[in-house]
């Protein structure tokens, strides 16, 4: 068992490799700059000042509007709809399994409460402008220093992000 594991394993990571070779992320080789002077970022304050066991008193990250950068302004979530359920769940398991799980952290973090912790419009502009908000948004620029790697667009249409969101929805605890 362990080792079919452990084959899976190293099948997933060489496809990640080959998927991202191109990919580039910050160069750790330079010291970073000293801000000690420099106040801190407010989603930074939060996390500072929470304890380290616990999560930021907001259970939402702080993103100018919250929102992200990208084409979704607004967004009406109502009852979950299991047709797009069923959809998101196809797309995740084609093209997200491989850097992610719901509960356990892989090349990419868990994803099974992303809901709780970003706007529906924040993950839709993320899934549909993925390369441009690890550049400028600060939560993904510090997501991507944690991980050391980016994640490659999906060339996701607005109707897949959306059933993406809908399955994120129905798999939250």
């Amino acid at each position: 068992m362990k080792l079919k594991y452990l084959l899976g394993l190293l099948i997933t990571l060489s496809f990640i490799n080959i998927s991202c070779i191109n990919t580039k992320y910050k160069d750790q080789t330079q010291p970073p700059p000293d801000n000690s002077e420099a106040p801190a970022p407010k989603a930074q304050q939060v996390a500072a000042t929470a304890p380290a066991s616990q999560p930021a008193p907001s259970a939402k990250y702080t993103y100018p509007d919250d929102n992200g950068v990208g084409p979704i302004k607004s967004l009406t979530e109502g009852p979950i709809d299991q047709k797009l359920v069923a959809a998101g769940s196809k797309i995740f398991n084609s093209k997200c399994i491989a850097c992610h799980q719901l509960d356990t952290r892989l090349v990419g973090p868990p994803l099974r409460n992303i809901t709780k912790k970003n706007t529906p419009v924040f993950i839709m502009n993320y899934l549909l402008n993925t390369t441009e908000m690890q550049k400028k948004d600060p939560i993904m620029e510090k997501l991507v220093d944690e991980y050391k790697i980016l994640m490659p667009d999906q060339q996701l249409t607005k109707d897949d992000a959306r059933a993406v969101l809908e399955y994120f929805r129905s798999v939250e605890k």
